[in-house]
Parts: C-alpha cells; sequence; structure tokens
C-alpha cells in the first residue's frame, strides 16, 4: 500500500475548505434548460452535436489538414455552454471531456485509427476540460467529485467510472478552487495507482511552492511512477524561484524550500532503485539551474558510477547534466574530475546567465559520433524514416555526418552509411533494435509483437548490417506517430512488466518530412502525447532531421522536451 501523505500544505486546504463551507451563502436557484429558451437550445445544439460528433458525422480534419473553421465553432459552442454555469452545461461538456468515439459496427484497426485522426478526440476532451474549469456554479464541483467515490474504480476491469476518474482529475489539474486542490490530494493517495499517478500529474500541472511539501511526502510512495511525477513537479515548481541563470536569489521560506528539495531530490537520485526515478530527480535538480544542485548532481553521479549492474547510461545523463551546468568539459568515466573541480572552483563558482538568443554554446570534443550527436548509451533504439522523400538527393552542405561538404547521395543511403558506422563502432553485448516507417511501422527484430533487445555479436552484425539495412526501399508517406509510439511503449512498457530491466533509454529518430500519416499527424499533438508518455519513462530522445525545415521544426523542441538533441542535415 502507499504511504500515507501528511503535509502542512494538506491542513492549510482542509483548513481553508472548512472555512469556504463556513462562509458559502445560498445560491440563488439556476433556471431549468425548459425554463430558458436560450439556454436550453445552446443545450440541445451541443447534444446534437456530440450525437454526431460520436457516429463520425463530424470530422475535425479537412482534406487531410487539422479543421481549423470547425475547432473554431467547436471552442465556441463550448464556451456558450460554460457561461451558463449551470449543472446541465456542466454534464454536457463533461460528456465531451471523457469522449472515447467508436465508430459502428467491425472495422480494422486500421479504420479505427483513420477514425480517430478524422475526429481527433483528444482536442474534443482538452477543450472541454479547459472550460469546466471556469465553471463556478455551486453544483457543479461536488457533482464530479462524487465520481472520484464511484465503485467501479477500483475494479480489474476497465470501465467507464475509471474512464470518468480520469476525466475529472484532468478537469481538476490547473482547477482555481481549494476544493478541487484538496481532492487531488487525496486522490493522490487513496486512488488506483494509475489514477493516483494521473492526480499527481494533474496536480503538478502548474505547481506552486504551496504544493512542494505534499510533493516532497510524495517521493516516498511506493509507486515509483508517483515518485517519478513528483519528482517533476517539483522541478518544475521551484525553477522560476531558484534560477540563477536568471538572476533569481530566493529568500526566506522559498530559500528553505529550495535546500529541503534539493536534499529530498539527491536522495532519489543517489537510492532510489528505480533508474527512471533516478533520471527524473537528476533532471529535477538541474532543471533549477542553481549553484547548490551541482554537488547533488556529483554525489548521484558518485553513486551512478559505483552502480556495475545495469547502469542505463545514467552515469552518462548526469556527466552531461554537470558540464552543461557548469560549462565544463571532462573526460567522462570517473568522479575524481568532477570532485577537483567542485574542491577547487565550488566556493567561487556562479552559474553562467542564460545563453543569449543565437549565441553557440561550448559542446564536448569526442572521437565517437553519429550525425555529430555523441552516442552515450549501449542500449539504443533507432527509429527510421524510410517513406518515399527518403530516395530524394541531398548535397552535404556541413560535416555533420562522416562525408565531406559538397557530398551528393540519397537521403535514404546516407542513414545506411552512416548507421553501418555506429553499429560497428558500438562495443559487443551492446543493445540495439531498429523500428522503420513509412506507412507502416517494421521491426528488424521482435519478440511477439514488441521489438528484441538484440545484443550485439559477430552474426547480429552481419545480419543487420549485410541484409536488412540493405533490404530497405523508400516508399509511402510518413507515419511518424505510430512509430513513436511503438519505440516508446516498448522502450518502458510500465515498472511492474517483466522485461522491464532490460529496456531502452535512448532513442534516435531519423526523419525528413512532417508527419502525413498514421493515428496523429498534427504536430503539437504528436509532441503533447510523447511529452506525457515519456515523462514517466524518461527516456532520452535525439531527433536527426533532412529536408525543408518548417517540416521538421517541430521535432527540435521534441527533443529538447525529452532529454535529447536535434541536429538538421544541411
Amino acid at each position: 500500500m502507499p504511504r500515507a501523505v501528511a503535509a502542512p500544505f494538506s491542513f492549510a486546504l482542509l483548513a481553508l475548505a472548512a472555512a469556504a463551507q463556513t462562509n458559502k451563502q445560498p445560491a440563488p436557484a439556476t433556471p431549468a434548460a425548459a425554463e430558458d429558451p436560450v439556454k436550453g437550445a445552446d443545450i440541445a445544439a451541443f447534444r446534437s452535436w456530440l450525437q454526431d460528433y460520436r457516429t463520425g458525422a463530424v470530422r475535425l480534419v479537412k482534406e487531410g489538414r487539422t479543421d481549423e473553421a470547425a475547432l473554431g465553432a467547436l471552442g465556441e459552442r463550448m464556451q456558450k455552454l460554460a457561461k451558463w454555469n449551470s449543472l446541465d452545461a456542466a454534464k454536457m461538456l463533461f460528456e465531451a471531456a471523457s469522449i472515447d468515439p467508436k465508430p459502428s459496427g467491425t472495422t480494422s484497426s486500421t479504420e479505427l485509427v483513420d477514425y480517430h485522426r478524422e475526429l481527433q478526440p483528444w482536442r474534443v476532451q482538452a477543450m472541454a476540460c479547459q472550460q469546466l474549469r471556469t465553471m463556478t456554479g455551486p453544483d457543479i464541483l461536488p457533482w464530479l467529485l462524487q465520481m472520484l467515490q464511484a465503485p467501479g474504480i477500483r475494479a480489474a476491469k476497465k470501465n467507464q467510472d475509471q474512464q470518468h476518474a480520469a476525466a475529472v482529475l484532468r478537469v481538476l489539474g490547473g482547477h482555481p478552487s481549494v476544493e478541487a486542490q484538496l481532492e487531488l490530494l487525496r486522490a493522490c493517495r487513496t486512488m488506483p495507482t494509475e489514477l493516483r499517478v494521473q492526480a499527481v500529474n494533474a496536480m503538478a500541472k502548474d505547481p506552486t511552492l504551496d504544493l512542494v511539501p505534499t510533493l516532497h511526502e510524495l517521493l516516498r510512495d511506493t509507486e515509483p511512477n508517483v515518485r517519478i511525477a513528483a519528482c517533476n513537479a517539483i522541478g518544475a515548481a521551484m525553477q522560476p524561484h531558484v534560477d540563477e541563470s536568471q538572476g533569481r536569489n530566493p529568500t526566506g521560506a522559498a530559500l528553505q524550500l529550495r535546500d529541503v528539495s534539493i536534499q529530498k531530490l539527491e536522495e532519489m537520485l543517489v537510492k532510489d532503485q528505480v533508474w527512471q526515478v533516478r533520471s527524473a530527480a537528476g533532471f529535477a535538480l538541474a532543471i533549477q539551474k542553481c549553484k547548490p544542485v551541482i554537488p547533488a548532481l556529483i554525489r548521484g553521479l558518485e553513486a551512478e558510477l559505483a552502480r556495475k549492474k545495469d547502469p542505463w547510461a545514467m552515469d552518462v545523463r548526469l556527466h552531461k547534466l554537470l558540464e552543461g551546468l557548469t560549462g565544463q568539459t571532462v573526460v567522462r568515466g570517473g568522479i575524481a574530475p568532477w570532485k577537483d573541480f567542485w574542491q577547487k572552483e565550488g566556493a567561487s563558482f556562479a552559474v553562467r546567465p542564460a545563453t543569449a538568443p543565437g549565441q553557440p554554446k561550448a559542446k564536448a570534443d569526442q572521437y565517437e559520433k553519429f550525425f555529430d550527436l555523441e552516442v552515450e548509451s549501449d542500449r539504443v533504439l533507432f527509429v527510421l524514416d524510410f517513406s518515399g522523400s527518403m530516395a530524394e538527393p541531398i548535397t552535404l552542405q556541413a560535416r555533420t555526418t562522416a562525408a565531406a561538404p559538397g557530398t551528393t547521395t540519397t537521403k535514404a543511403a546516407m542513414v545506411v552509411s552512416e548507421l553501418k558506422k555506429l553499429v560497428m563502432s558500438l562495443p559487443d553485448g551492446a543493445l540495439v533494435n531498429l523500428i522503420v516507417f513509412s506507412d507502416d511501422v517494421r521491426i528488424w527484430r521482435q519478440e511477439g509483437n514488441r521489438p528484441a533487445l538484440v545484443k550485439l555479436d559477430d552474426e547480429a552484425r552481419d545480419d543487420l548490417l549485410g541484409n536488412f539495412l540493405d533490404t530497405l526501399r523508400p516508399n509511402g508517406p510518413t507515419n511518424l506517430y505510430d512509430a513513436l509510439d511503438k519505440a516508446l511503449d516498448f522502450g518502458g512498457r510500465g515498472l511492474h512488466d517483466k522485461y522491464y530491466a532490460a529496456g531502452f533509454d535512448t532513442l534516435y529518430v531519423i526523419t525528413d518530412g512532417a508527419p502525413t500519416a498514421g493515428a496523429v499527424v498534427d504536430k503539437d499533438e504528436i509532441r503533447r502525447r510523447v511529452r506525457e508518455t515519456n515523462q514517466l519513462r524518461r527516456i532520452a530522445i535525439h531527433c536527426i532531421t533532412f529536408g525543408d525545415q518548417n517540416d521538421t521544426s517541430f521535432l527540435g523542441p521534441l527533443a529538447t522536451e525529452n532529454g535529447g538533441r536535434h541536429i538538421h542535415v544541411e
């Protein structure tokens, strides 16, 4: 069972909630829809829209692109309902917030993917949640909170009660009321595991310093995903107040919270047995960008280097975080250089101001490189674009590969050539696999329906270099999302999966264009989904792009948001 949460903030919320109930005056009755013809018309119109939406009569994609006019009209419909600020209007919006449309009759998985892409239910849900947060009618929040007590929430089989509870938690994330925050705190410690993780994530949507003591308590939770989410939220809550690269200099309570947060995150970084938790703690420390996190990261690196079994490249991650914070280029693989640096420079060290836009950053000079990105892990999954456009010629303008500037080749041939060099440079025993995508997704080697963890040896190299890579032919559209979805799903299927102790910790995504096929083609939605999925897995995602930067520009932020780097091959 998870540990109970007891934090000063919880008691403060209880007191505030009690005061709010004591001082609450009876609200005037809201007229029923039947008594107000305008309101009744708005509700009826939205009910009709929902029915059409469920049956697929309404689509949010037009000629292969998101229909912005349709989304704008939907936003206006929802806003009209929210302004009535009544329970019957809220119930209609909640239907949209929890909707999961399915096509009627027997359908293939491909048809279902197309159906969801056309209807974009994730957009409808998010828009409805946003409007529900603005509604302050006296009956609305109690009605929402009742759904968190539904008996089906604890059932083993997924059901509507769980679906509704998840939607309620999404609504409560960022909700302005004290009652909503209090219920999220309760959910964090009393809900079944999946919903508890969602509750922590919801509570961390807009974390404040007031929430940090509660987040400290959640670091003791028995569920690793909750600890990961709490680490993420602590870093996000503290960063605006302590970031020395932005000139922050906390005092008083903020200073106290900073020091306690660093201490508790360091404990996670040094002692936690789950590498994703340690990774989350490391990133939560680094994002604060203040001097006191540096010795904590050094101690975390020392502990990581002492781990002889499955280090998951965490030592590399921490080394890179330290280089980024200090501006130092340090030989990797030992703790002595960092200890020596801090002993000599720690007293006078100051965090560098944030780099001005356009100003180049110093980087390490390392021998083994892949498209100018340092190879940092021996547990690597490559996601390769072999859509039809990869057959196009490219003339290299800069030395971002082993080929000299001016070399003309095809994009596909360049990828294969560079990948072969990398595979040859990796040591025996390194774990690798490849996911290749065009309109569909292909995997080099599988175990059932998942990528195998292939240990490199002479036989595996011969198969990969002499057979698989040489048989690839560019063809079809670009199904980037499905490839990323499969890669992240199998990079870490969950902390209790029997294969999880031997997953991938690094992805290299190599593509030349914007997504044109698959379950999701909207670039911002792909980023959101990857970010949401990966915040618990902490897989580093590096992106390498070619072609029109207007098509590939979203992959730079995607890499940055997921602990990776991006370069564009020119």
